[in-house]
Parts: C-alpha cells; structure tokens; sequence
C-alpha cells in the first residue's frame, strides 16, 4: 500500500512559505509570515531582522551560515553549482529578476524554483497533462542541489541558536519528504532514478 500523497500544490505552497522566511524580514514581509503563522507574533519585526542578520549576515559568537549553496559545497565549486543551476533554470525557460540574477544558488531562489515546478506539476495534474516531466526535473533538482547540501546548512544553521534554526529544521523535513515522495511516485511508475 502506497503512502497518501501531498497535493503538488500544496507542496509549493510550503516551498513558498519558506522562501518568505528565508528572504530579508522587513517590516511588511514579518507581517504577512505572523498573519500566516510562520513566524511567532511574539517575535517582534526588529528581533527577526536582528535573529536573520545574526544567522546569515555577521553572526553572534559564530561565523554567519551562507545562504548560498556554492559556499556550502566545495565538491562542485561555486562555478560548476552556477552552471549547473543555470542550466535548469534555462531548460525551463525560467528567467531570473534582474536583481537576482547574480543569485542563482541562493537558498530563496532555489525554493522558488521548486515552487515553480511544483506549481507546474500541479498545473498539468489539474488539465489531465503529463506532470511526469515536473516530477522528475523536481527530483533531479532535490537530489542535485537542495538535498545536496541542506544537511549542512541545517547543521551549521542550528548551531546559531537563532530563531531560524527551527526553520532550518523544518526545510530539511519538507524537502526529505518530498525526495521520498518523488521517489516511490517515479518508482512506481516505472521512472527508476
């Protein structure tokens, strides 16, 4: 018997989400994450921006945890994770902003991409089309970038003993679950990785 799966939709949803908590906290976006139950209201707006620069900008006791994955892999080097980023980005025909074209191994940038896919998973599910291309390039992605170095991010991103390293957490999780739920949805389909 199959595990119940989570609506694709659903899933980029939460990826969405976590790229508002992993973006900079002004004022308007804390807002919108205790509006939504994201983040604790008891939290105030400059204690999370206080929280997110000691995580990610100068760090508090520690060195700060980069928000980018080629500074978490020196295995590929940043240039061959740009290139490869790269290259699925433009496979999909998915442009980058202008301002965050510099940025394609950014941790937000990266969640919204898999948003993206998730959206378009979604998207052919709800016409009758063939999500089999999205769920592949979603696992390939997973298992290619974010899963790749997640584990380390969420390590180091933890020792900050800063709000976000609960959220470090629960990325790690969510993106766990959804390798493992691509994993049995392409093996019993026959897609073997």
């Amino acid at each position: 018997m199959s595990e119940p799966t989570v609506d694709a939709g659903t899933l980029a949803g939460a990826y969405l989400a976590l790229a508002q908590l992993f973006s900079y906290p002004n004022p308007e976006a804390w807002k919108r994450l205790t509006e939504n139950g994201l983040v604790d209201p008891e939290i105030s707006a400059a204690d999370l921006e206080a929280e997110y620069l000691a995580a990610f900008e100068v760090g508090r006791e520690k060195s700060p945890v980069p928000l980018f994955e080629g500074m978490h892999r020196g295995d590929l080097g940043r240039d061959g994770i740009l290139e490869d980023l790269l290259r699925f980005y433009e496979f999909f025909d998915v442009k980058l902003s202008e301002t965050d074209r510099e940025y394609p191994d950014h941790l937000v940038t990266e969640l919204e991409f898999v948003a993206w896919l998730c959206m378009q998973e979604h998207a052919a599910e709800q016409k009758g089309g063939d999500a089999l291309p999205y769920r592949r390039a979603a696992r390939d992605f997973l298992d290619r970038h974010l899963g790749a170095w997640l584990p380390n991010f969420r390590k180091r991103l933890e020792a900050t003993e800063t709000a976000y390293a609960q959220y470090g957490t629960t990325l790690a999780e969510l993106v766990e679950t959804h390798r493992g739920r691509l994993g049995n949805e392409l093996q019993e389909s026959g897609d073997t990785p």
